[in-house]
């Protein structure tokens, strides 16, 4: 079902960005730009029609990790879905190194003999799906904090003038 999602997903960005192109271009054709339309709320109506039966499904078995998901700041309920399904509501790991090296999210250092050091970076041997589930998660945390920040920054600076 997840791949069927993503497929989806894609389509759906496709669309959109077509449908973008025809009304930019000055004289879109009616014709064209409704038929991308319906195609459009199609895909979208499915889309919902697979996130609802995957929710029910996954709320039979994981309703417990669900709920603790979504009160993380930064993660909604398609986010906490996806997490809970790409680890198997995370029963498949003991430890947080093994989610870890899951997600490809664990440091490798690069050396050569003792002179030359390399940066240290995430491996990216891992679920890249859930990279960057995680990555999206954590910037959208953020976010609100950072958005804060500069609005106070802005303010400061036009109250100083």
């Amino acid at each position: 079902m997840t791949r069927l999602l993503t497929i989806y997903t894609k389509q759906s960005t496709m669309l959109k960005n077509k449908i973008h192109g025809e009304l930019v271009l000055g004289n879109p054709s009616k014709a064209v730009v409704s038929s991308l339309k319906r195609s459009l709320k199609q895909i979208q109506k499915e889309m919902f029609s697979l996130e609802e039966k995957l929710l029910k499904l996954v709320t039979e078995v994981h309703q417990e990790v669900l709920t603790r998901l979504k009160s993380i700041p930064g993660i909604g309920k398609k986010t906490a879905l996806m997490l809970v399904v790409l680890t198997d509501g995370f029963d498949r790991f003991t430890s947080a190194s093994e989610l870890c090296s899951y997600a490809g999210l664990t440091p490798v250092i690069r050396q050569s003999g003792s002179s030359v050091n390399g940066r240290s970076r995430i491996s990216k041997i891992g679920n890249q799906k859930l990279r960057n589930l995680l990555f999206m998660c954590s910037f959208n945390a953020c976010k609100p904090a950072c958005h804060q920040a500069g609005t106070t920054r802005l303010v400061e600076r036009f109250t100083s003038e």
